[in-house]
Formats: structure tokens, C-alpha cells, sequence
């Protein structure tokens, strides 16, 4: 705000990573809904990967927003770090998905 102006950089950057905390929640309410729909259990819904995606997108949103709204140099640049892990990760997502799927059938 060195004009004085509306900091837009940092509402646009909260609203993102708010955006991805909502698409987490609504990732979650969906699949409940079709557990109770369609009387899958929980273990079923961790194992798909139309519960999966949609987390790992918002994930993406929540560490780009936190990067562009936190003050730390050093926090912000943690942040951007992991939100492009993320998306280095999205081609490799069906092995994560696999080794998670492994882990709840163990369970």
C-alpha cells in the first residue's frame, strides 16, 4: 500500500486459499452425501480417486494463497515450495492414490 491504494494482491491471494479450504469441504460433504446415498463406506471413499483429486487441487490453492498472504519471506517461500510439489505431484498422483489405497486396505 504504498499509494495508499487497496492491497488487491493480498485480498485475490486469501480468497485462494480460501477458495481451496471451501473445495476441501465440499469435496468432503459430496462423499458423505454418497455414502449415505449409496451406502458406500468411508474405506471405499478414500480409495477413489474422485475424492482424491479434487483434494489435491485445493491443496495446490491453500499453499499458492498462504504464499501470497503471508508477510514471512520465509513462510510465503515454504509455501510457493510446496504448492509446486504439488503440481510436480499431479502427474505422479495415481501412485500416491495407490499407496494410500494400499495403507486403508491394511487398515
Amino acid at each position: 500500500m504504498e499509494n495508499g491504494g487497496f492491497p488487491w494482491g493480498i485480498m485475490i491471494a486469501n480468497f485462494i486459499w480460501i477458495l481451496g479450504l471451501a473445495v476441501i469441504l465440499l469435496d468432503f460433504s459430496y462423499h458423505d452425501f454418497l455414502v449415505h446415498k449409496q451406502r458406500r463406506t468411508w474405506k471405499e471413499v478414500f480409495q477413489s480417486s474422485s475424492f482424491w483429486r479434487p483434494i489435491h487441487i485445493a491443496g495446490i490453492l491453500v499453499f499458492f494463497g498462504l504464499a501470497g498472504s503471508l508477510r514471512s519471506p520465509l513462510l510465503a517461500g515454504l509455501m510457493g515450495a510446496c504448492g509446486f510439489l504439488l503440481i510436480l505431484l499431479v502427474r505422479k498422483d495415481r501412485k500416491i492414490v495407490r499407496m494410500i489405497r494400499k495403507k486403508i486396505k491394511k487398515w
